[in-house]
């Protein structure tokens, strides 16, 4: 079969990733679309190779060699994007006749050759992955064909292996949409854990002991005479994206993956918003409780991150002889908890369902928009925009009257508003005058960034009273002293709320 080529002409590999948890590849085997299908064995093993400098991997490229009976092939995958659930890469291939690298393949490669000149006699190999590997031929409608791939063996790039257990579902032919259906019908028959750390993300962690690291959102391309529908589908599976990407560095404990994730539940909630009138109220009331409880747990997380990492040590440096340290290990072991619960989450069925419910319903509507509910999702995107936009900004507005008289939850909703403002303004950047759009953003920003440093304050007081218990009492005064430290930070932000809710009032609406 023929490779799939993006728009830029070079081959594409698409695919959905697993974890597949100990007794789940039993029941996925058994399950009526794979029982079907002819399986093939496979003993792959392959090695993956890099400078001593690690050219390729700063580079967001990988290169292997892998071994199969007597065939050798030669793959070189880019990163891949974050553009929505299923990971979408670069992928080149060659046939080689040895166990090591072809440089002259990435020479007459115009996407690779680049690169050539930097590596050419100076590949080593970094580790090395054992796989015995069964592949099936799904034929899911009369135009997708999928390839599903369950991966057992190891990793090794060091002293100690780590085991692989995946399911790989990588679509040959056809659209996504039915991979995601296909998914979520396996999902129900066994635990699965969706995922796109790569083994070579995985051996390179083995090799290094650090973190593929965090992911950052990437604002979709959009444009102008993109039909609605087409647009809602880029912008939640960007969210989604960017979800699915920090799931490794966050189960490895990366404090900066967490947020990332925790953005990326708030920023797809802000899409179901943005869109609300248009769509089935079922199914934004549906997503939105699975998002609004994903957003809770990890939110009491990051909290607890900004309190340990952030807010103490900036503490420390201020309140000398103030016993923060004390304060420091007690919440220490509450951020911990914190994390374990993130990560209770993530391997639950709930999670993977929802990013798979979420996905397909996208994928759907982008093709029939009237699976996502209203007909004006036909239309073209730029007609639609500025009334999405005009009832966030009402929304952030009408919250922002009367400053003089904010409690703390009104500032905190008008905080809530302005974060979905801003991602929505910078969603649907792409279809307007760029210094009209930053002009506005700033604006939006320099408010809510007035609002967090108040909101700071009142995490930071709610979080260090929940330290001082009957069993440490002597927490009290530390405690005490933090929070009079912080609230100081937070009603000297406070002094520039009025100016800064009145240049964002008088923000003319660029989108008009």
């Amino acid at each position: 079969m023929r490779p799939r080529l993006g728009k830029s002409g070079d081959p594409r590999e698409i695919e959905l990733k697993f974890q597949l948890p100990p007794g789940s590849r039993t029941a996925i085997e058994a399950s009526p679309v794979l029982a079907a299908a002819k399986s093939k064995q496979h003993h792959l093993v392959t090695t993956y190779f890099d400078t001593p400098d690690n050219v390729l991997d700063r580079t967001g490229l990988t290169l292997r060699v892998r071994r199969s009976g007597d065939t050798r092939t030669q793959t070189v995958k880019s990163q891949a994007n974050e553009g929505g659930v299923a990971a979408n890469r670069g992928e080149w291939e060659w046939r080689i006749n040895e166990d090591k690298p072809d440089v002259g393949c990435l020479e007459k490669t115009r996407s690779l050759r680049i690169f050539a000149a930097a590596i050419k006699d100076r590949l080593q190999p970094v580790f090395v992955t054992d796989i015995r590997r069964t592949t099936r031929l799904l034929h899911l409608d009369n135009n997708t064909v999928v390839e599903a791939a369950i991966d057992e063996g190891s990793i090794e790039a060091g002293p100690a292996p780590e085991p692989v257990s995946e399911l790989e579902l990588e679509l040959k032919k056809g659209r996504i949409e039915p991979v995601y259906r296909l998914a979520a019908e396996l999902q129900a028959l066994a635990p699965l854990w969706i995922s796109s750390e790569s083994k070579a993300a995985r051996g390179w962690h083995l090799r290094t002991g650090q973190t593929e690291g965090a992911h950052f959102g990437q604002m979709p391309k959009l444009g102008r005479l993109m039909q609605a529908a087409a647009g809602f589908r880029k912008i939640l599976g960007g969210t989604l994206g960017h979800l699915v990407a920090n799931i490794g560095a966050t189960l490895r404990g990366d404090p900066e993956a967490l947020h990332q994730m925790r953005i990326a539940i708030r920023e797809s909630r802000a899409v179901l918003q943005l869109f609300e009138r248009h769509l089935d109220p079922a199914a934004v009331e549906r997503f939105n409780v699975g998002l609004r409880r994903l957003g809770e747990i990890f939110g009491a997380a990051r909290d607890w991150d900004v309190f340990c990492l952030e807010t103490l040590s900036a503490a420390k440096a201020d309140l000398p002889a103030e016993r923060l340290e004390d304060l420091n290990l007690v919440a220490e072991v509450a951020r911990q908890f914190a994390h374990a619960a993130v990560a209770d989450t993530l391997h639950e069925h709930d999670f993977t369902a929802l990013v798979l419910g979420l996905a397909t319903w996208a994928e759907a509507g982008a093709n029939q928009p009237s699976t996502l509910g209203d007909h004006r999702l036909s239309k073209c995107f730029c007609s639609l925009a500025p009334s999405l936009l005009n009832r966030a900004a009402g929304k952030a507005k009408k919250r922002g009257r009367h400053a003089s008289r904010f409690s703390v939850a009104k500032r905190h909703a008008l905080r809530k508003s302005l974060k979905k403002l801003c991602f929505d303004v910078e969603s649907l950047a792409g279809l307007f005058r760029a210094r009209a759009v930053k002009s506005y953003s700033s604006r939006c920003e320099e408010l809510e960034k007035i609002l967090g440093l108040a909101n700071d304050a009142v995490v930071t007081k709610r979080l260090a009273l929940s330290l001082v218990s009957a069993s440490r009492p002597d927490l009290a005064k530390p405690a005490g002293a933090l929070v009079r430290w912080n609230e100081r930070r937070g009603r000297k932000a406070l002094q520039g709320l009025k100016p800064a809710l009145k240049q964002f009032r008088a923000a003319p609406a660029f989108w008009s």
